[in-house]
């Protein structure tokens, strides 16, 4: 293996420390992730240490000779208790393989990029934390500017991604700085121990630690409060690992319960502590009470706390504790192929006045795909929006960043942004106005159970079965006659009604028409049933048309907010703006050729199902 790197080291660090990971992977007993690369981070900073102490000889060493040294060096952090899941075999493998390697010449961000590339998807959080991509990581210190002596506090560092672009950015010229990261997870905070120590020295400390047990005065770590310049993070976040101890429930005002006033439009905390809080609500507290007043913090945050109503309380504590500076949508695909989770990026700025204009960018590419590929089918790199955004952020590009106003109870950055380009505008007609004026009526639609599928030959439309306007029941799914007797009052189906997607993952928005030939049949509840009355400013077939114009579709995905990893329309779905038909021959013709071949179709499938039940001979 040794001499196999010793070619390829000159030129090639991401390959090596990539090759590195694979050979252990294969022939190595520590088999989970985590542990081989904590392993290696151990021996990158016994490599390191050795560079700088010409007693050290790292050539020959047995995973004790590695222990017995770090406690010496790093009696804080490592105990000749330690124990190492490499062979020695293995650990020598790596010591030859990083043999021509200068770690405390080499530069920086190519010793972090390297360890990054090794770590890349092979580790998963199983505690709500996913590694925040290079692109954001970058496209966050960037927006944040760290200065010559700022303090950097990282409360979830992870790997040590922040920190060591934040060191990274602040290379050029010589400059001093004071940078500490924090994990729950000794492995993570091995190896962000590893990658900080080589490129920053003893500019920074990484301790292995609870972060949210921090705000206890008796917490070694209690001092951090209040003294941070800067605070970047990503904290884990997840519904399954909802945070129950009330010894840290109770350090937190989001930590208890609050109710809404409706007499003065404010939340309120009450004296009763939570049952159970999100980590990621709690991380947020905890980051600007790290601050200093006048400190920025740039945190990565699900989507679900930028659009749920709910959750009101958290934007009353930011304003009461300073200014929201920014905030960036980021595309639903960022953190994959780890985790579906859509999320945002929040800057703020403590203790400076609240103010209700903001800045808001809106990321489409995020440099890969969902399968984490950074090279398009054609060889071109993947888009990346975040350093547009970045490159962006301090000058008056208006295209990039938008200044929108914060009102109402949703923040998500491209709703705010999308309710400016249709506002108030003539020829645009929304939803909840044509229901005002009685031009249109949403019904009922509803669940009937998965123990009615069938039971019968009825339709049950459900999301997955309408495409391209026309729905394609699954008769795995359809029910019996009592069945249909049961709901189909109740949803009251007539021809001309528009089904609507409003509920579920990617299909939202997606519609389809009720014909002679697929009326009878019974509606999922994630499906809105919009019923345009004679008067309608439309007919079915062009509100049909208008529904599925590029403008719409936009509007409805700046409408959709993701709770973890499904979407909602909700109430919203009366805020999309249908433009208003402008009659001429070339529409009316456009019209009835788009009705025609959704009705032939509609024929022909209503035609194939009726064959199908008269095969008997």
């Amino acid at each position: 293996m040794g001499q196999q790197f010793q070619q390829q080291l000159s030129f090639d660090y991401n390959t090596c420390f990539k090759e590195i990971y694979y050979s252990l992977y294969s022939n190595s007993n520590a088999s989970r992730a985590e542990s081989i690369v904590s392993d290696v981070s151990k021996i990158l900073l016994f490599k390191f240490l050795s560079e700088q102490d010409t007693c050290m000889h790292p050539e020959e060493c047995s995973g004790n000779d590695i222990i017995e040294q770090l406690s010496k060096s790093l009696p804080e952090r490592y105990s000749k208790s330690e124990k190492f899941h490499l062979s020695d075999r293995n650990i020598n493998d790596v010591l030859n393989a990083l043999s021509h390697v200068n770690l405390s010449s080499a530069p920086s961000h190519i010793i972090g990029d390297a360890f990054q590339s090794m770590i890349g998807p092979r580790i998963r959080g199983d505690k709500g934390q996913f590694f925040t991509p290079k692109e954001l990581v970058e496209c966050m210190v960037s927006i944040i500017r760290p200065k010559p002596n700022e303090f950097i506090i990282d409360p979830a560092c992870g790997t040590g991604g922040f920190l060591s672009e934040a060191i990274s950015q602040m290379k050029e010229g010589k400059k001093t700085y004071k940078l500490v990261g924090i994990d729950k997870d000794r492995d993570m905070s091995d190896m962000a121990l590893a990658t900080t120590k080589i490129l920053a020295g003893d500019h920074t400390n990484i301790y292995n630690a609870n972060s949210l047990e921090i705000l206890k005065e008796e917490n070694k770590l209690f001092h951090l409060v209040g003294k941070a310049d800067i605070v970047l993070t990503n904290p884990p976040f997840g519904a399954k690992i909802g945070i129950t101890d009330e010894s840290i429930l109770k350090q937190y005002e989001l930590g208890y319960n609050w109710a809404y006033s409706t007499e003065d439009d404010k939340w309120y905390r009450l004296n009763t502590i939570l049952k159970n809080q999100a980590p990621q609500i709690l991380f947020l507290e905890l980051c600007i009470r790290l601050l200093k007043n006048g400190g920025r913090m740039a945190t990565v945050l699900p989507e679900g706390i930028f659009g749920n109503k709910s959750l009101g309380y958290i934007w009353e504590y930011l304003r009461n504790h300073g200014k929201i500076l920014a905030m960036i949508d980021c595309p639903r695909n960022t953190f994959q192929p780890s985790t579906d989770t859509k999320t945002n990026v929040l800057f703020f700025e403590k203790g400076k006045p609240f103010c209700s204009e903001v800045k808001v960018a809106i990321a489409k590419y995020c440099g890969h795909d969902k399968r984490g590929r950074t090279t398009t089918q054609s060889n071109e790199p993947w888009p990346n929006d975040f350093k547009v955004i970045a490159d962006n952020y301090h000058s008056d590009n208006d295209s990039i960043w938008k200044t929108v106003e914060m009102e109402g109870s949703y923040c998500v950055p491209r709703y705010m942004v999308g309710k400016l380009t249709y506002k108030g505008k003539d020829n645009f007609i929304t939803i909840g106005e044509l229901m005002q004026k009685g031009y249109l009526v949403k019904k009922s639609s509803k669940e009937i159970g998965s123990e009615a599928y069938g039971t019968g030959d009825i339709p049950f439309i459900r999301t997955s079965d309408i495409n391209n306007y026309e729905i394609s029941a699954d008769p795995t799914n359809s029910v019996s006659e009592e069945i249909y007797a049961q709901y189909a009052s109740q949803q009251n189906l007539e021809v001309g009604d528009i089904l609507f997607i409003a509920d579920g993952r990617y299909r939202i928005g997606k519609t389809a028409i009720i014909t002679p030939y697929n009326i009878k049949c019974l509606i999922q509840s994630h499906i809105e049933i919009l019923s345009l009355k004679p008067s309608a400013p439309f007919s079915p077939y062009e509100f049909l048309y208008c529904l599925n114009s590029n403008e719409v579709q936009e509007q409805i995905r700046n409408m959709v907010f993701i709770q973890s990893t499904l979407g909602t329309l909700g109430s919203r779905i009366n805020e999309v703006a249908v433009p208003i038909p402008i009659r001429s021959q070339e529409w009316n013709e456009k019209i009835y050729a788009f009705q025609a071949n959704i009705e032939t179709r509609a024929k022909c499938l209503f035609n194939l199902r009726e064959t199908e039940h008269s095969f008997d001979l």
